[in-house]
């Protein structure tokens, strides 16, 4: 384990190399990222990355299921307000908070549904209207996200989707439970979310992030989870690349847990608390003007970091 975290030792000096990433992170504040899940029992499944940035260092504190001891996804979504809540008291009102599941749908979707006045005002209210459609009278998330589904008919990326390189849209068959349920826990939730509006103090922020898009951006890293192949290694090397560019500190015990995780949702959590932090740190800029308001903004680290002298 140590060797793999370690890495093997560089030339000084290589012709035509890049320099290392360095992603700025906030010099103060907490950030937890996400690996979601809208399946049937999905507090078992949710992992969260809780990561203290500090000036000159961001230490992971801890990734946990903040969830385990209330499964269902009815208590996920009843418990989700105060659990925030306590988390911001214990950040002294600096909470951000990197959700890997989509904010918003696309434009087309969102006409499609008669949702594009709620989408506009923020996913909070989004997520009310997805609610007050699918789920009358308390509907099992399963029936509703299956409506659901069946509502959108043909999958449509948004704009941020694509500069994003997202693999899956919102609506895709691998995708679309988790935006749903998602987004029925953030219905009516008391925060902020870039950029439909701006971070406000003493509020948690909310924002959209892609952990493979940071792993790609930082490591050049597309595939990360076991499947006929251990990817191990692949892990501790991008836990590296987190530790180098970030300044990201860790206990080999938290790397372990990490790098040992054949699913790779603990990793996934690792990377959206860095790309919510490094967007924090950029005060949640840099949306392209063409990106519809209604389909709000995938958030990460800056593009190419590994470019500058």
């Amino acid at each position: 384990m140590a060797g793999e975290i370690e890495g093997p030792s560089q030339p000084a000096s290589l012709y035509g190399r890049c320099p290392q990433p360095r992603v700025p992170m906030p010099q103060r504040g907490v950030v937890i990222g996400f690996s979601w899940s809208g399946l049937e029992g999905a507090g078992n499944q949710i992992l969260a990355a809780e990561v203290e940035c500090e000036a000159e260092r961001a230490r992971l504190a801890k990734v946990w299921r903040p969830f385990q001891d209330a499964p269902g996804r009815k208590d996920v979504r009843q418990r989700f307000a105060s659990w925030m809540a306590e988390e911001s008291r214990w950040a002294e009102g600096r909470l951000t908070i990197g959700v890997d599941f989509a904010l918003s749908l696309a434009e087309t979707h969102l006409r499609q549904l008669g949702l594009l006045r709620q989408a506009l005002r923020g996913p909070a209210s989004l997520g009310r209207g997805l609610e007050d459609r699918f789920r009358p009278e308390g509907v099992d998330y399963t029936e509703a996200a299956e409506a659901f589904k069946a509502s959108l008919g043909k999958d449509r990326i948004r704009l941020a989707d694509c500069y994003r390189a997202s693999p899956q849209p919102p609506s895709g068959p691998r995708a679309y439970r988790h935006t749903f349920f998602g987004l029925c826990t953030l219905a009516g939730l008391e925060a902020t979310y870039p950029p439909w509006d701006p971070p406000q103090p003493g509020r948690p922020t909310i924002v959209e992030v892609l952990p493979a898009h940071v792993a790609r951006v930082l490591a050049g890293t597309c595939a990360w989870r076991d499947d006929e192949v251990d990817r191990a290694s692949t892990r501790a090397a991008v836990l590296r690349t987190l530790r180098n560019a970030a300044r990201l500190e860790f206990e080999m015990e938290q790397a372990a847990q990490i790098v040992e995780d054949p699913d790779g949702e603990a990793l996934e959590a690792v990377l959206a608390a860095v790309g919510a932090a490094a967007a924090a740190e950029a005060g949640f800029q840099g949306v392209p003007h063409n990106v519809p308001r209604s389909e709000g903004w995938i958030y990460s680290v800056r593009e190419e970091p590994w470019r500058d002298a």
